[in-house]
């Protein structure tokens, strides 16, 4: 997917922006708190509905205004037609959406529209925070490569629901509650099952960007499914049935799921460095974006924040070259661009300038 017009307004500190980005590199520049990841965020609101610097509407509208207003014209590769794309959001977190003129009422239409990888210099918490982020980056996937998941993934929630409302209400056994499990494991075997087999998609294409980046290990994803591996999940919410009455909510299951990547089979928060393990998210990132593509037939938009942050100069080298290579449209930011700009040859490139949240084409 591609982006040919980017419009902006009352979004965090720039109030009016219009940007005609370029199909491959842009490059944005400005001083910190210039407003240039605000450009990054605006994207990023477009294809996940809120930004990746908090969850609050109210931090991201203007001051003095009661919403911020995104739109996007975007065209797939094999396709000549642009869909036109808006976004509203309102201060008490309100939301409109238009898909060529029509309102929409769900965000996953505009999302399936706009998909986003997002590498910055805080994502290395993928790998070393806690495992709701990595849950993310498989539904995320899974979502936009596996049309049958997320209506697995919506009854999985449903059944949830409602196994939890009769725990809590103590009417698991008035209310039939091994019937809900019965149905509720089969859900739950679904959702884990697609996790699986998309991991191991994944495996088959991490290897060849880590070379890249990190050419001295092997890696690998595991999946935990959120419950004993030698068991089914009837199996586990049976032998978890008393704990789950004393506290009233469900202990095991997808919810509680994530990955480990290992590192010549170590687990990698243990043997890489921090610098390697931002190598690693940004291979990671850019597996992703490739596995879609490779489904899609189309490429993410790839997001960068502050690309030369804590990365030397040979690798900030190879990271360009990936991004370069992955033919994805590619939006990043940096301090000083004359540097940045050196690192990618061969490449149309356009450059955006932004100061006190006005931005211009340089």
């Amino acid at each position: 997917m591609q982006i040919t017009k980017l419009a902006i307004e009352h979004f965090r500190n720039i109030k009016s922006a219009v940007l005609l980005p370029a199909p491959q590199i842009n490059i944005i520049s400005g001083e910190n708190g210039s407003g240039k990841t605000s450009v990054l965020e605006a994207i990023y609101s477009l294809g996940f509905g809120r930004s990746f610097r908090t969850h609050q509407s109210r931090q991201v509208v203007q001051d003095e205004y009661d919403s911020f207003t995104l739109f996007a014209q975007v065209v797939a590769p094999q396709n000549e037609n642009a869909v036109k794309v808006g976004f509203r959001r309102q201060r008490n977190g309100e939301t409109e959406i238009r898909i060529n003129g029509e309102n929409e009422r769900k965000f996953s239409a505009l999302a399936r529209l706009v998909p986003v990888q997002l590498i910055t210099p805080e994502g290395v918490a993928l790998i070393t925070e806690g495992p709701k982020q990595r849950r993310q980056f498989m539904d995320w996937g899974l979502f936009h490569v596996e049309p049958s998941y997320y209506e697995h993934w919506l009854t999985f929630s449903r059944l949830l629901k409602q196994r939890n409302s009769l725990l809590k209400q103590k009417l698991y056994d008035s209310q039939a509650g091994a019937l809900w499990d019965k149905q509720l494991a089969t859900a739950g075997e679904q959702v884990t099952d697609a996790r699986r087999k998309y991991l191991l998609g994944l495996n088959e294409q991490l290897n060849v960007y880590c070379q890249q980046f990190l050419p001295q290990y092997q890696f690998e994803f595991r999946l935990l499914k959120g419950w004993a591996e030698d068991i089914s999940f009837a199996e586990a919410l049976a032998d978890k049935l008393e704990l789950d009455r004393r506290q009233g909510f469900t202990s095991v299951g997808p919810t509680k799921a994530e990955w480990q990547i290992r590192a010549d089979g170590i687990d990698a928060r243990e043997r890489l460095s921090r610098g390697q393990l931002k190598l690693l998210v940004a291979a990671l990132r850019l597996v992703q974006s490739a596995d879609y593509n490779s489904h899609r037939g189309q490429p993410c938009v790839i997001l960068v924040d502050d690309l030369p942050a804590e990365l030397d100069s040979e690798n900030q080298q190879k990271l360009c070259d990936a991004l370069v290579q992955s033919g994805s449209q590619v939006f990043v930011t940096a301090i000083h661009q004359k540097e940045l700009r050196s690192r990618f040859s061969n490449t149309e490139i356009r450059l955006f300038h932004v100061e006190h949240g006005t931005i211009k084409n340089d």
